[in-house]
């Protein structure tokens, strides 16, 4: 691998780990700015999910709906919310898939601990990020999360794995 490819990996890895940081951190605005105008984040409801827009999804948000969910996170009145969960996010296994112009696709693995109301979730899994190249970062065209046990059951989670 070149010094030029490995710097390229670089910056692709901490633009991730600074998506993560900025969930971690409340910090939404600034994550929801990190999307293309059409960007899309999605968490599929089976493994193999062909689309989320013919099939149930956990989560399939676009910019208005994303603006949504983080205007009831700031709301005093979205009781289900009080206390605010807390999150980590732990980003491995980066890998650069696909690299065409200023088009890329970055699959991860990640895992994510949500405390909430004294009681700990776990979620991990793969993300596939689709990433346009802008300016020195990047913005995300789409965020996929598939998770493990994404056909099983599990509680619901309000806030992004």
């Amino acid at each position: 691998m070149s010094a030029e490819d490995l710097a390229f990996y670089h910056r692709v890895s901490q633009f991730l780990f600074q998506e993560a940081r900025l969930l971690d951190e409340q910090r939404w605005a600034d994550w929801n700015s990190l999307f293309t105008d059409d960007g899309v984040y999605w968490a599929p409801a089976t493994p193999d999910q062909p689309d989320p827009l013919h099939h149930v999804s956990l989560m399939y948000e676009d910019r208005l709906l994303r603006d949504v969910r983080i205007a009831r996170f700031k709301s005093p009145a979205a009781y289900s919310l009080q206390p605010f969960p807390r999150t980590s996010h732990l980003i491995s296994n980066i890998m650069i898939d696909v690299r065409d112009g200023d088009m890329l696709e970055v699959s991860s693995r990640f895992q994510m601990t949500e405390y909430r109301r004294d009681k700990p979730s776990f979620y991990s899994g793969g993300y596939r990020h689709q990433l346009v190249e802008e300016n020195d970062s990047f913005k995300i065209r789409e965020k996929k999360a598939v998770l493990v046990n994404c056909d099983g059951a599990h509680e619901s989670s309000s806030v992004y794995f």
